[in-house]
């Protein structure tokens, strides 16, 4: 009687256990917290990953093409495998790399299994990193509050070594969240898996203290307290270079609403991943400028605010004396700054708050900086003029939605509510 009362019971947990995960609906959309290094300026992404689930802090990277984590250093995982050479999941990783480890299997690499290359994107330390599988776990959101952990099994991301982390990352990252288009990053891979639509929103913060978002699988809109409904409207098309990057059009810089000379075919998108265009880079702290536009906005910038400026500090080159600055609820009060784009209406607007930086010497300077020609694009667009301006990667439609400065709206990125459970 006792081995019944006990098959008994196993079995009713399991249809109950059944029961629970077929009544589970599929989610709107996931979310996660986004956070901003204080010592690096980097994006940081916090992902439950494993079996068990165990929180890992990741660098968040538009121009990366897949997650890669360490698993050399404490990874344990009762449901973590690797894809053997030739197999569907190294098809979809469109990968026909096959390595054999020099030394003995070791927990990121193993024999006949397929690779990637993997880089550290502050070092630039590269390797070869072995395609890897297992559980991780996003929040649901119905756009206003985080609902139940969603656990996806056997999503792909890349195995690297210890050493690949021990440099130029955030204290405590463990890896990198590749968010370039490409086959099995994860917005691609959240997708396919879960039926959501092939979206994500980018909401930075302008603080190291709070959190930003990171939404997946909807186009919104998103509610931020208190009670404020964001929509990243209006789409302008993207273009995604043969390296994954995400490209937009210029059509024009304007300074007060007036023109700047700038040389247009610096702007143009026709050799796209190669020279000239605009790319989004959360890499970068600030935005660069190829050197002739850089020299232009500055000289234009200085013209129109019309005040002595100061000795600039780098890697800054257009500053003033903060006490000559006056403020406002959008920051000091200082020449507007708008990127024209293709579209109806589409206008990346930079204000006081996302064009100016204080500095520890007392200035306030001019929030971009000279790249001279050592980048492919001749606008790069920083964290800094992200703060608090939404913006939507809609892969299905190749557009990029651009929402206005969130402080206009008597908000900002940090006010998701993130304490309550749906």
């Amino acid at each position: 009687m006792a081995h019944l009362a006990l098959l008994f019971l196993s079995l009713l947990s399991l249809s109950l256990t059944l029961l629970s995960q077929a009544a589970t609906p599929s989610p709107k959309a996931l979310v996660l917290p986004l956070h901003k290094d204080a010592a690096t300026n980097l994006l940081v992404a916090k992902i439950q990953g494993r079996t068990p689930l165990i929180p890992t802090s990741f660098v968040v990277d538009l121009t990366a093409r897949h997650l890669w984590a360490n698993c050399e250093t404490n990874y344990k995982s009762s449901t973590f495998s690797e894809p053997k050479c030739g197999s569907v999941q190294c098809k979809t990783a469109n990968t026909s790399y096959c390595h054999t480890c020099p030394k003995a299997a070791r927990p990121f690499c193993h024999a006949n299994t397929c690779g990637l290359l993997l880089e550290n994107p502050v070092t630039h330390q590269s390797t070869i990193g072995e395609v890897a599988q297992d559980v991780m776990a996003f929040s649901s959101t119905d756009g206003s509050n985080p609902g139940p952990l969603i656990r996806i099994p056997n999503l792909l991301f890349t195995c690297s070594p210890s050493a690949l982390v021990e440099n130029g990352l955030p204290k405590g990252v463990q890896g990198v969240v590749g968010m370039a288009q490409a086959p099995i990053a994860p917005q691609n891979q959240l997708a396919s898996r879960l039926g959501l639509k092939p979206i994500f929103t980018m909401c930075v913060p302008a603080s190291t203290y709070d959190d930003g978002l990171l939404f997946f699988g909807s186009e919104g809109p998103y509610t931020l307290l208190p009670g404020v409904t964001v929509t990243p409207r209006p789409y302008t098309p993207m273009k995604i270079s043969p390296f994954g990057e995400y490209y937009i059009n210029v059509k024009s810089i304007k300074i007060n609403s007036k023109p700047v000379p700038v040389n247009k075919s610096l702007l143009s998108l026709a050799d796209i991943g190669t020279r000239g265009g605009t790319t989004i880079n959360t890499l970068l702290p600030y935005t660069v400028l190829e050197d002739s536009i850089f020299k232009a906005i500055t000289s234009f910038f200085a013209k129109e605010l019309a005040i002595q400026t100061a000795k600039p500090v780098a890697p800054f080159g257009l500053c003033y004396d903060s006490g000559r600055i006056s403020w406002s609820k959008i920051g000091p009060q200082v020449p507007s700054i708008d990127l024209e784009l293709e579209g109806k209406d589409a206008v990346w607007s930079i204000d006081g708050q996302n064009s100016m930086v204080q500095t520890q010497s007392g200035l306030l300077c001019l929030a971009f900086v000279n790249g001279g020609s050592n980048y492919r694009a001749s606008v790069n667009i920083g964290t800094y003029q992200m703060q608090n301006i939404p913006l939507q990667f809609d892969l299905s439609r190749s557009a990029l939605g651009v929402g206005g400065s969130l402080s206009g709206e008597r908000t900002n990125c940090a006010n998701f509510n993130f304490t309550t459970v749906a």
